[in-house]
């Protein structure tokens, strides 16, 4: 996840047999008169992680959105407002407030309405020591080399020797080879050993080659071709599943994170996204490197779980496998059977672009000031 996240990429099967044509009509959410509490504290920290990141940048930071330019204080200054006062707001009275300050910009791939999908972070068990199937390490980001040899950018394969990666990195941790697959296509894992210690490993680098699904290789072979039913293949095919994993030339590095009393609030700080940006359930989305790190979204789709209509989330990631004008990746956090949900999420929603309004919109109509901006950005 951070910096550059694998996030999750659809088989072809699923792909084959997904229909859908369009978003159904959102119905209306059954929310109490003021944000739930715990999604309340969710979008105060998602909010927050926004903020702590657009202040990092340096003053010359300028954000190209469909060809207008913005800086990092435009958007910070709205947001600090919205942070301040939304112990205030209902859903509804939000919405209206986010309107004053922003301009509605609609992605859209085509004509058509763009991909939505969900991602989580993985819980996996592992071991300190190499033991029975836990023999494949998670690795930290090998030693610097040579511009004509740098083993950073050496494929999946070379990593498969024991000598290879010993001589150039090191273990933090043994897995199994579907969990280090899991961990390596969502870019953070939740890990506990046979000690009970139970901490985090995050994306540190990655080798820069293109992800390759092993879902490529397997159709025909597994009942199931989503990730994370690689598991049960395993049993049943396991040569298959192996080589298939192995012929993804992409291979992630990680770094270890203590998570010990890590919380705000009792909602578990979420692991790491793009420029450092912590993920937050529910709040947080990995969209295309075009779109601006930090900006807010509105998203309207439906899942398994409920639908979403006018939904506040805030780009807070990327994904190798997530391109494309409006295309977003979910996430939906780390509690048990969440992965149900992320791998059952594929469907096309409304996706809506935040922008900040310029300074000559400020005293005019926000329907106004939408469409002189969208005849700006024509």
């Amino acid at each position: 996840m951070k910096h550059l996240a694998i996030c999750l990429f659809w088989s072809f099967s699923l792909l084959f047999f997904w229909t859908a044509s369009g978003i159904a009509k959102p119905t209306k959410a059954t929310l109490p008169p003021k944000i739930q509490e715990s999604d309340h504290l969710r979008l105060q920290m998602a909010i927050q992680e926004s903020i702590q990141y657009l202040k990092k940048l340096p003053r010359d930071t300028k954000f190209l959105v469909h060809g207008e330019t913005y800086a990092p204080s435009e958007i910070l200054q709205p947001l600090q407002t919205i942070q301040k006062r939304i112990h205030l707001y209902d859903t509804s009275e939000l919405l209206r407030e986010l309107r004053k300050h922003f301009h509605e910009l609609e992605l859209k791939t085509g004509d058509d309405l763009p991909l939505v999908t969900g991602y989580y972070e993985v819980r996996i068990q592992g071991k300190t020591k190499p033991e029975g199937v836990y023999v494949f390490p998670a690795l930290i980001p090998p030693k610097k080399g040579t511009k004509e040899s740098n083993p950073i950018s050496f494929p999946r394969e070379y990593w498969k020797e024991e000598s290879h990666w010993k001589s150039q990195s090191q273990a933090i941790v043994f897995l199994r080879l579907t969990d280090l697959h899991l961990a390596q296509l969502e870019g953070s894992a939740l890990v506990q050993t046979e000690t009970n210690e139970i901490f985090r490993i995050n994306y540190s680098a990655d080798n820069k080659f293109d992800y390759i699904s092993p879902s490529v290789h397997l159709i025909g072979v597994c009942p199931s071709l989503k990730p994370y039913h690689l598991t049960n293949c395993m049993e049943t095919k396991p040569k298959e599943v192996t080589d298939a994993i192995w012929k993804n030339p992409r291979y992630i590095f990680f770094e270890k994170e203590k998570i010990n009393n890590i919380k705000s609030n009792s909602i578990p700080v979420g692991p790491m996204g793009s420029g450092g940006i912590r993920l937050v359930e529910g709040r947080s989305v990995a969209m295309d490197k075009q779109i601006p790190l930090g900006f807010p979204v509105l998203l309207s789709f439906p899942s398994t779980k409920q639908t979403y209509h006018d939904h506040l989330a805030f780009v807070h990631d990327r994904g190798n496998a997530i391109q494309g004008e409006g295309r977003v990746d979910f996430y939906l956090g780390n509690e048990f059977g969440v992965d149900e949900v992320a791998n059952e999420l594929l469907t096309k929603g409304k996706v809506v672009l935040l922008v900040p309004r310029k300074k000559d919109c400020q005293t005019v109509s926000p329907k106004e000031c939408n469409s002189r901006q969208s005849k700006s950005m024509e």
